[in-house]
């Protein structure tokens, strides 16, 4: 007995290692080489910086034109994420607690929108967006930001919910609860794992939005950092040392929300376990 559990565990670490090797070993080198000049990455990625230097990072800052690039994405991503934590959850709610022929035709619609790859629709949506007069505008993104994202928020929350003991929110009911406040004062703080979980996801997938923002987005003061850095890679004096420098730039914004998001998340998963 003792035996298995042992290899069950050195095999866990073998994965874990493995996995993380996967993931940290390109943003090691990516992080790594943008404090480097050329000649150094040239020589030898892998090596510390001989001579460290922030130019790369003041090249990057101005060749992005990173405060606008970066106001414009933080724009886009925040408000796509609060949408969809409204939209979907109340969505998600509404088809958990109501159970008839129409919430279960949605509930179907909602999983066959999740079967459709992105790609087929993307020029489609476009043209959709331009028809409505929101190109050029963050809320032709933002709009674009939901319709593909809810499908799989409201599943997830529509399981959530369902896991949920309906005698709590019968309580609430009876003491004059309205179904407004009965969902964010009781349903939503009992979800809030998934919740954090859907924002980590989505905000990822927003954040890094290239293909569908780009059909949107067209003028040079609306570009998002995706956009910003794709022009750089593109351009005549493109470089490694600007590039990675570039990419740190980007990165950095993300770390930062996950570090805080992590925390939300184990938080609410141990109130949860307290509760329970």
């Amino acid at each position: 007995m003792k035996r298995n559990k042992r290899v069950r565990t050195f095999l866990a670490l073998i994965f874990i290692v493995f996995s993380c090797t996967l993931v940290l070993i390109p943003l090691y080198f990516t992080v790594l080489n943008s404090f480097k000049p050329y000649p150094e990455i040239a020589a030898n990625i892998a090596a510390f910086p001989q001579k460290a230097t922030l130019n790369n990072i003041k090249e990057a800052w101005t060749r992005l034109n990173y405060p606008l690039v970066l106001s414009n994405t933080l724009i886009v991503t925040v408000f796509s994420a609060i949408g969809t934590v409204v939209l979907s959850g109340m969505t998600g709610y509404w088809l958990a607690r109501h159970q008839n022929w129409f919430t279960k035709l949605c509930y179907v619609l909602i999983l066959c929108g999740m079967s459709v790859p992105f790609q087929c629709i993307m020029i489609t949506f476009a043209k959709m967006i331009g028809l409505m007069n929101l190109g050029n505008r963050y809320l032709g993104v933002i709009m674009s930001n939901w319709t593909f994202s809810l499908p799989m928020s409201v599943f997830l929350v529509t399981g959530a919910v369902k896991s949920l003991p309906v005698e709590i929110e019968e309580s609430a009911v009876i003491d004059g609860c309205s179904p407004v406040n009965l969902y964010w004062r009781i349903v939503f703080p009992l979800t809030k794992g998934t919740m954090f979980t859907i924002v980590s996801l989505e905000v990822l997938k927003y954040w890094n939005n290239y293909l569908m923002t780009q059909f949107i987005l067209t003028k040079p003061q609306r570009r998002t950092i995706q956009i910003a850095m794709m022009s750089l890679f593109n351009e005549a004096l493109f470089s490694w040392d600007v590039a990675v420098a570039a990419v740190t730039l980007s990165i950095l914004p993300l770390f930062i929300f996950f570090v805080i998001a992590q925390k939300q998340v184990l938080s609410s998963a141990t109130m949860g376990a307290v509760k329970g």
